[in-house]
């Protein structure tokens, strides 16, 4: 004997399911899965990185939802602006039809290499422009950077284009400082290093270059007032720079003390008299 279920009960256990469907759809725009889509970004980062010798990077759950989430921001403008208060490194690409695969658009961001000198650490386009840039190849490579976390392909509004963000953890790319082999003494920023100074050998000859770097004081050091060297002065011919200088020490002029009565100059010269 069958039982018959009520039409109501149906149509409101239909309900439950779609919302439940709806949910997990969101949730799943939201929060972006590790699927072969963010396998395959992970993979050709890592590829690349050996190709240059530096470690693999790790996804991170946390950077693909940022990621995610600025990419669902920009879909309507459907652009490439970077966030501007994002704590990570962040590369994005940005295509007019979706032509391009996650290997695909990650080799294009190493393409850079070939505008960065690694001799010198410095990108080729000075300014940095569009066609011709470091900044991506850089975020891949980064020596130090440990973590990656990649949007999926987001589709703009109106059919406009198609938008993926990936965002790296340390940041990098740091302008002047070697991508493999970053000083990790402050957020793998290096020390700058001054540009090495001429300075003469005894007032003339030849002048050699004396490199400048930066020295830094202890938290308790105190800072005083330099002591000046003797002054020499003639004892001899003062009019003419002659005789035989010796040495007598600079010290501070007394405090003036105002006359008791008012001075009598003698017509403009010499010392002046205090009378009473």
């Amino acid at each position: 004997m069958s039982m018959l279920i009520p039409k109501s009960q149906i149509l409101s256990t239909a309900a439950i399911l779609l919302l439940f469907s709806i949910f997990i759809s969101s949730t799943e725009a939201a929060f972006p899965q590790f699927d072969w889509v963010q396998q395959e970004f992970l993979k050709s980062h890592n590829d690349l990185r050996s190709s240059v010798g530096v470690p693999h990077l790790q996804w991170d759950a946390n950077l693909a939802t940022f990621s995610q989430s600025w990419a669902n921001q920009r879909k309507q403008q459907c652009d490439y602006r970077h966030h501007s208060t994002s704590p990570y490194g962040e590369n994005i690409f940005w295509e007019l039809y979706r032509q391009n695969t996650a290997t695909s658009i990650v080799q294009k961001w190493f393409g850079e290499k070939q505008f960065f000198n690694h001799a010198t650490n410095q990108c080729n386009c000075q300014p940095e422009r569009a066609g011709c840039e470091c900044g991506h190849y850089l975020n891949v490579i980064w020596r130090s950077t440990t973590k990656v976390g990649c949007s999926g392909f987001v589709y703009c509004d109106d059919q406009k284009g198609a938008i993926v963000v990936c965002s790296y953890d340390p940041i990098g790319n740091v302008k002047g400082v070697n991508p493999l082999n970053p000083v990790n003494n402050m957020h793998g920023v290096a020390p700058p290093v001054l540009p090495p100074r001429q300075v003469n050998n005894g007032g003339r000859g030849r002048k050699r270059n004396v490199a400048v770097t930066p020295v830094a004081l202890p938290a308790n050091a105190r800072l005083t007032s330099p002591v000046l060297p003797p002054k020499p002065v003639n004892t001899g011919n003062v009019g003419r720079g002659r005789g035989r200088k010796h040495n007598v020490a600079v010290k501070s002029p007394a405090p003036l003390r105002r006359p008791s009565s008012p001075q009598k100059s003698q017509r403009g010269r010499g010392r002046r008299n205090n009378r009473v």
